[in-house]
């Protein structure tokens, strides 16, 4: 695998408005392509996307147990999904944001709840200074049974895999806020003790900011370097965060 600066997730949270059924957040969409845009070396990365209002909504409605048995849920989430990938593509697209849209779905699935996947069409799209974007989906087991496969889990995956400099998590929040504070800081050995202080949105069926604690505390104990959470909604500080600059953020840290 080649290795690469970043892996960024856009939270659904950030591109999309949760609260009303697939419903992008433009402004910020654009505003994401814009930053990347502007950069005068555009670093090596991987973008992968949460369902927000999209595939959310159109999960919560058939999820049982983890997992997905009416296949026309898993029909919906697929073109919920789809959707979303096409506003997000023709936005950056506009932008001039070399970008290569790939389905999760196609890629990935599971054989008795084991993760499978086929990561050559990444790292060919890489190989040719491209950056493949991918968001949470609905996924196929072997067994007939459905499940969702967040973007989170493919973000906290990927950065292992292509060995990124950073997991970085684009949300709607400034950082992890525990009591009106907002952490700076945080070391791997943390993170358990954190877990029970911090709340989900009713909205998220991948787990929220738990679940992003729990992908990276993953993605640290296999060998990660470090992640970040921020809030991308806040125009500027993308840029900022890929070229070096301070702002203010959740750093986690495996020491």
């Amino acid at each position: 695998m080649s290795n690469i600066e970043y892996v960024i997730k856009l939270g659904g949270s950030a591109i999309t408005k949760k609260d009303s059924p697939m419903t992008p957040n433009i402004e910020v969409i654009e505003n994401i392509a814009f930053e990347l845009s502007k950069l005068k070396h555009l670093p090596s990365m991987i973008i992968v996307y949460g369902g927000g209002s999209f595939g959310h909504f159109a999960a919560k409605k058939y999820l049982k147990n983890g997992k997905l048995k009416d296949c026309i849920g898993v029909s919906e989430v697929r073109c919920a999904m789809l959707s979303l990938a096409k506003i997000i593509s023709e936005k950056f697209l506009k932008y001039g944001v070399p970008i290569f849209p790939i389905s999760s779905s196609s890629i990935f699935f599971t054989t008795n709840d084991e993760l499978k996947y086929f990561l050559n069409p990444l790292e060919l799209s890489l190989k040719h200074n491209m950056i493949p974007i991918l968001g949470g989906d609905v996924i196929i087991d072997e067994l007939n049974d459905f499940k969702i496969l967040s973007g989170d889990r493919i973000a906290s995956m990927l950065a292992i895999r292509f060995n990124a400099k950073a997991l970085i998590f684009g949300t709607d929040v400034d950082g992890i806020i525990i009591n009106g504070r907002i952490l700076s800081k945080v070391k791997f050995s943390e993170i358990n003790s954190l877990l029970p202080k911090i709340g989900n949105s009713k909205y998220d069926v991948t787990g929220g900011m738990v679940g992003k604690l729990l992908e990276i505390k993953d993605y640290l104990g296999k060998g990660g370097k470090t992640s970040i959470i921020f809030n991308i909604t806040r125009p500027g500080l993308l840029t900022k965060l890929l070229i070096g600059e301070e702002i203010i953020c959740t750093r986690v840290d495996a020491n």
